[in-house]
């Protein structure tokens, strides 16, 4: 599966048709390391490899920053996740998500380059984004409540994390960088019974990525443009769908655990080693995502 960009008007097409569809800390202990396994996915391809043991888990928390580069306060929001993960360390994952009036690229001049990905249009278009800075924590609070002023960020991140998890993940990556070709295996693993529909969405990002930025705060640059402005944890594509590939199933009794394996492979634009894979795991009846992870694509 090959990560790329489509059309403007492919991409306005698609969040539009999705969003009318789908429109309706702590720690604990695992007592037993689990057996039971699912493996879905071309193995012969990606090959599975053995996962760790894990003897307890903690909740980390997603955190996406809807943005674009010719949005004026966005650096000040790109600045708060950035200390925010200073402090959670791996318990926070953030994820910079361009889409809507102020990602669109200008026809000449600085801002011609475009971070706009198909599943980052739908999910603007589906949680009703209509200005930036914005953020989304966990997905918490849709429909109606699940839009985060970035001076609230702090406060619904220390909450999330104090939550107790119902579920935990893996992830390990193997990159080929003579194809390119990258192999990314998740493991879910259900610390207590989980009568949900649950999906798990699986996405690529990239930091470190010079491009200008719009700015209207001195402390973070010069006005009103940082021509070599670094974006981080910017959504360069979705591996699964856009609302990713079933895990869980209500009224079926949960498997102790879930493997799902995936290849893709990076377009020649993208750094592999400024690359992360993430993926969560959120429920269908409300999009709440209830566990999430982050895994560089080289981690040799």
């Amino acid at each position: 599966m090959k990560i790329f960009k489509i059309s403007n008007a492919a991409l306005l097409i698609s969040g539009f048709i999705i969003a009318l569809v789908l429109a309706f800390a702590g720690c604990d202990k695992i007592d037993e390391p689990y057996t039971n396994t699912i493996k879905t996915a071309d193995t012969t391809a990606c090959p599975v490899p053995e996962f760790p043991d894990v003897l307890s888990v903690e909740k980390r928390v997603l955190l996406e920053d809807y943005t674009g580069q010719t949005c004026v306060n966005c650096p000040e929001a790109a600045a708060i996740a950035h200390n925010l993960k200073n402090i959670h360390g791996e318990r926070l994952v953030v994820l910079s998500v361009h889409a809507g009036y102020f990602a669109e690229p200008y026809n000449s001049g600085l801002y011609t380059y475009d971070f706009r990905t198909e599943a980052g249009n739908i999910w603007n278009t589906f949680y009703g984004v209509i200005f930036n800075p914005i953020g989304i924590i966990d997905r918490k609070g849709y429909p109606g409540n699940q839009l985060v002023p970035m001076t609230g960020w702090s406060a619904k991140v220390a909450t999330a994390l104090s939550e107790t998890p119902l579920v935990d993940l893996q992830l390990i990556n193997t990159w080929d960088g003579e194809s390119r070709k990258l192999c990314t295996h998740v493991k879910t693993r259900f610390i207590t019974p989980v009568n949900k529909d649950l999906k798990l969405i699986v996405v690529l990002t990239e930091s470190k990525i010079i491009k200008p930025q719009k700015n209207s705060n001195t402390e973070l640059g010069p006005i009103p443009d940082i021509v070599d402005y670094e974006h981080n944890h910017v959504l360069r594509g979705a591996i699964t769908l856009p609302w990713g590939t079933s895990v869980a199933k209500k009224d079926i009794p949960n498997t102790e655990s879930v493997i799902k394996s995936f290849m893709t492979s990076l377009d020649e634009e993208f750094v592999p080693e400024n690359c992360t894979v993430v993926a969560f795991i959120y429920d269908e009846s409300n999009t709440e995502v209830l566990q999430t992870i982050e895994v560089p694509v080289i981690t040799e």
